[in-house]
């Protein structure tokens, strides 16, 4: 760019006859951000900054359509990340907003973030059940529930452990080896019941675990309500929408969207139905609701395999055509990308469904 901006000169926008395979990508990444519940103006601003790596807000106005206070609004909020980056162009008043990473890291940044997560969450769940371990010598009610869970979590963590590097490695078939040679017990049966209830030492116990996950690095881009009541179903496994309503103080019409959410993605199902209507939904087990969350992110993404595959084939094809056009390249590299990504999530899935077979 000139050191005089010229505000009618958009020299980070691509091609107009690059615009379909661009609004695909971005359609493509809004989608994923929908199944993580990130907010979607956050989340288009983020798919024009990763596709085009620089832009000033006059541009993210022209691709977007937001104003310039919305759009400012969210750059403030997005800078603070980390992720996106803020620099006044020399001799201007003119800031420009860029991805800070490297495209190729991606998928390696999400699993190292989700790797270096189990570790000192590792820590803290053993250190909770070890308070537990005191209150079930007292009798104190569901001690031993939420003890249970938490041994479901600690399982599901060395699950992780033995399958995320694949991501990186493409190590498949000596991943299923370990994952074969290993015993793992993700659902531990309890007396039937259909309503878990706690002391309120161990309510504290939950209370403090809630906070804990819900502000685990594993769930910093969804949604925080919906985290909210997932987490509230990986220590409580059992409960109804009324439950649900008084515990995160929701209104009935929110609580019911969410749940139905849960329900629509199998993570949840309904277990008991009483007389008068009122459903119990139930997370059979904490590990396996950890897992079937992955998954489902992951499916969506897999889903956009062959949508992919065929315009990155019409992108080689009109090669002599389109790539001497401004974004041909990146757009082009970004296909790459993210078919690559797609082709080692789909090794997961394999993996997650031979966990969950079992």
């Amino acid at each position: 760019m000139t050191v005089e901006e010229d505000t009618e000169n958009f020299s980070h926008l691509f091609s107009d006859k690059l615009r379909k395979y661009e609004n695909k990508l971005v359609e493509f990444l809004l989608d994923i951000a929908q199944s993580k519940r990130v907010n979607p103006k956050i989340s288009m601003i983020s798919s024009y900054l990763l596709i085009h790596e620089s832009l000033t807000q006059k541009e993210l106005k022209k691709l977007t359509g937001f104003s310039m206070g919305s759009i400012s609004t969210i750059l403030s909020v997005m800078t603070g990340t980390g992720t996106f980056q803020k620099e006044r162009i020399p001799h201007t008043h003119t800031f420009i907003y860029s991805f800070t990473g490297k495209l190729e890291d991606l998928t390696t940044r999400g699993i190292e973030i989700a790797l270096s997560t189990f570790g000192p969450l590792e820590t803290y769940l053993k250190n909770k059940k070890e308070e537990l371990i005191k209150f079930i010598e007292q009798s104190k009610k569901g001690a031993q529930h939420l003890s249970n869970r938490i041994d479901e979590l600690l399982e599901t963590f060395e699950i992780y452990k033995i399958i995320f590097p694949i991501l990186i490695e493409n190590s498949t078939n000596e991943t299923l080896k370990d994952i074969s040679s290993k015993s793992f017990n993700l659902i531990r049966r309890e007396e039937e019941v259909k309503k878990i209830s706690f002391d309120p030492e161990v309510y504290l116990v939950e209370d403090d675990m809630l906070n804990q996950l819900a502000t685990s690095p594993m769930f910093s881009s969804r949604d925080p309500m919906f985290i909210r009541i997932l987490v509230y179903f990986i220590t409580r496994k059992l409960l109804t929408q009324k439950t649900l309503q008084r515990i995160t103080g929701l209104s009935a019409g929110k609580i019911s969207e969410e749940v139905n959410l849960l329900l629509e993605n199998g993570l949840i199902e309904k277990s008991d139905i009483s007389p008068k209507g009122k459903i119990t939904y139930c997370a059979e087990s904490a590990g396996i609701i950890l897992l079937k969350f992955s998954r489902t992110v992951i499916d969506r993404m897999a889903k956009w395999d062959d949508e992919l595959q065929k315009l990155r084939l019409e992108l080689e094809e009109n090669r002599n055509t389109l790539e001497k056009l401004n974004g041909y390249t990146r757009i082009y590299k970004i296909y790459e990308f993210l078919l690559g990504s797609i082709s080692k999530y789909k090794k997961f899935i394999d993996l997650v469904d031979k966990v969950l077979e079992a």
